[in-house]
């Protein structure tokens, strides 16, 4: 059911708390949690599309179809409960970025730009923060340190949302991963400069709290010196309308997938050998997102699954349905969104902690250790083995994801901004 939107200022938002992301995520909700909660005092990000202004009038002008086309991909960047006035943007960094990373002979620079992005969009925050004063602070990781040194300053709260697990635990192990796949090496980001992993150390050593989606991430702020007690967990979520289980399948295809970006850190070739050594009749491996890097490590395994690139996110829901497991052997997450989507749509679930799953092992699918292409092979072989197996995992994958939707997220989040909030007076 679509909430009505919300177009006015709670009194107690005056000097409430500014959330800071400079693209998306899942920041939308996070702002439309704080709004629901009467705590917003803006919405800072990049890019905003709002159909009001004159670019969304602009767009009704153009002829041929087109200005409906370009809206459609401009609504990506609007969420209709957000009150307009709410949200402030600083969209040129932003801008800049998104081309070099959908412009094939930018691509080799994007990351660089990216991080060029969030310096930019921390410094324009951190000047905003010192004139309006806000009681809490709310960036996500990389592009928090100086609004967090600025309102330290002032007083005002920070906290910190760790969308995925700490740098220095990632790049561990992804360095590792580079050294025993050389021909996946190109897929991960592995040459980090030193400042960058002193920015997001010290962003998770000034905040007050820390938002953590998952064990795993827990795991890794507490290893890199982040106190048990500043760290507050906050699961993310789902639309559990737009993600439901479809029509039951009549078709003999044994349908393996995985949706994302096509990494190493996403144990893409673990779950290819795995696929390949089981030689399964009569069934497809799909995996469905971009090639991170050359692809060159792909290519011994081109016949052996269907690739589909570049998804819409309206449309990605369909995959889901038209599958019997999905697989996700990732090495360094938050806590993947794909999995909750797939949990919504209920497909029995084959992943490993570092996932950040909320998946419970051996009830909603299998939690399998990391680099463990054996007992990948296992889990498969069981589920395609085993249909019974199948649909009672499904049905415990959709009650499962109903603990998860987004309008639980928005509820966990007012609850503890709310606390922090009240104890700090």
């Amino acid at each position: 059911m679509m909430r009505t939107p919300v177009h006015s200022l709670d009194p107690r938002a005056e000097r409430g708390v500014i959330l800071a992301h400079p693209g998306t995520q899942y920041s939308y909700e996070t702002a439309f949690a704080l709004q629901e909660a009467g705590l917003l005092q803006c919405y800072m990000t990049g890019f905003y599309f709002k159909p009001e202004n004159s670019l969304g009038r602009a767009l009704r002008l153009l002829p041929n179809g087109r200005g409906t086309e370009l809206e459609r991909e401009f609504r990506r960047r609007f969420k209709p409960e957000l009150a307009p006035q709410n949200v402030r943007t600083y969209p040129a960094a932003e801008l800049i970025y998104v081309v070099s990373s959908r412009l094939r002979p930018l691509r080799p620079f994007s990351e660089a730009i990216l991080r060029w992005r969030n310096k930019c969009f921390d410094g324009w925050v951190a000047k905003r923060i010192a004139r309006e004063r806000p009681k809490a602070v709310v960036c996500y990781d990389s592009c928090a340190q100086r609004t967090f040194e600025g309102a330290k300053s002032l007083g005002t709260l920070c906290v910190l949302d760790q969308s995925i697990g700490h740098i220095c635990t990632g790049l561990q192990l992804l360095r590792e991963e580079a050294k025993l796949h050389p021909d996946f090496a190109d897929s991960l980001p592995t040459k980090v400069p030193e400042w960058l992993i002193e920015r997001c150390s010290q962003e998770a050593l000034l905040a007050d709290c820390v938002l953590s989606p998952s064990e795993y991430v827990r795991h890794s702020l507490i290893a890199n010196g982040v106190e048990p007690a500043r760290i507050a967990a906050l699961p993310f979520g789902v639309d559990p309308e737009r993600f439901q289980p479809g029509p039951e399948r009549t078709e003999k295809t044994f349908r393996v997938l995985f949706v994302g970006q096509l990494s190493q850190r996403k144990g893409i070739k673990y779950l290819l050998e795995a696929f390949r050594n089981l030689r399964l009749p009569s069934a497809e491996l799909v995996l469905v997102g971009n090639v991170a890097g050359s692809g060159k490590g792909l290519l011994r395994y081109r016949d052996m699954f269907q690739h589909i690139p570049n998804v819409p996110r309206a449309e990605v829901h369909h995959w889901f349905e038209r599958a019997d497991v999905f697989v996700y052997p990732s090495l360094h997450e938050g806590s993947a969104l794909a999995i909750y989507e797939a949990l919504a749509c209920g497909l029995p679930i084959i992943t490993t902690p570092n996932s950040g799953s909320m998946v419970q092992d051996g009830i909603q699918g299998y939690i399998v250790p990391i680099r463990d292409v054996e007992r990948l092979k296992e889990k498969i072989l069981l589920l395609y083995e085993n249909r019974e197996l199948r649909q009672e995992m499904s049905r415990r994958a959709r009650l499962r994801a109903e603990e998860f939707t987004w309008a639980a997220y928005r509820q966990r989040l007012g609850s503890i901004l709310l606390n922090l909030l009240a104890a700090k007076g």
